[in-house]
């Protein structure tokens, strides 16, 4: 019995190797930083002017609500690899200088004859925004990012959803036609 209780505590804990993954602090005027494997959120000095409350996490799948054709779009292709998918949420959505976000978009580079095309997508409440990340880069900073209202998630009004993707071109080429739509380089526009 006492084996037993030892077990389902150890695996309370461990969540079986994959705990949930979220940060919650406050941050003041001072500035700082949230961080979690693959992201890092920095408020600079002087961004605010009083402490409020920021939560970072790391979701198992994109938001459902409202609906986002073209990340679903990639995420259905066969050999896709969705590298992280981010909540940064807010108790506010003004800020005095802007805060940086530093996504792990690609592993290290090795040359290969395939092109693989890597996309981060950030949802600010409204729509998404797509930028494409060379597979060279091992990293991608973005600033001058807006939190939008109805984008943050535990209680915090203000949020930002930040995907990263990658998947070979020839697929993300083959499946955008195969739909009645055209690959632009970066999203599959229909005609």
């Amino acid at each position: 019995m006492m084996r037993l209780l030892l077990l389902f505590s150890l695996l309370a804990t461990a969540g079986w190797g994959l705990s949930a993954q979220v940060v919650e602090r406050r941050i003041d005027a001072q500035g700082g930083a949230l961080t979690l494997p693959g992201i890092q959120v920095l408020i600079p000095p002087g961004a605010l002017v009083s402490s409020v409350r920021f939560r970072l996490e790391r979701l198992q799948a994109v938001p459902t609500s409202p609906p986002q054709n073209e990340v679903f779009f990639i995420q259905t292709l066969p050999e896709r690899e969705v590298v992280g998918i981010y909540r940064f949420s807010s108790g506010t959505t003004s800020f005095l200088k802007p805060i940086e976000v530093e996504l792990q978009v690609n592993p290290p580079y090795r040359p290969s004859s395939r092109i693989i095309k890597s996309v981060v997508y950030t949802w600010d409440g409204q729509g998404y925004v797509s930028t494409q990340v060379p597979s060279t880069r091992e990293r991608l900073v973005i600033t001058r990012l807006n939190m939008g209202l109805g984008a943050g998630a535990g209680g915090y009004p203000a949020g930002l959803v930040l995907v990263v993707l990658r998947a070979p071109e020839e697929n993300l080429w083959r499946e955008c036609q195969a739909r009645g739509g055209r690959w632009t380089g970066s999203s599959c526009e229909k005609r």
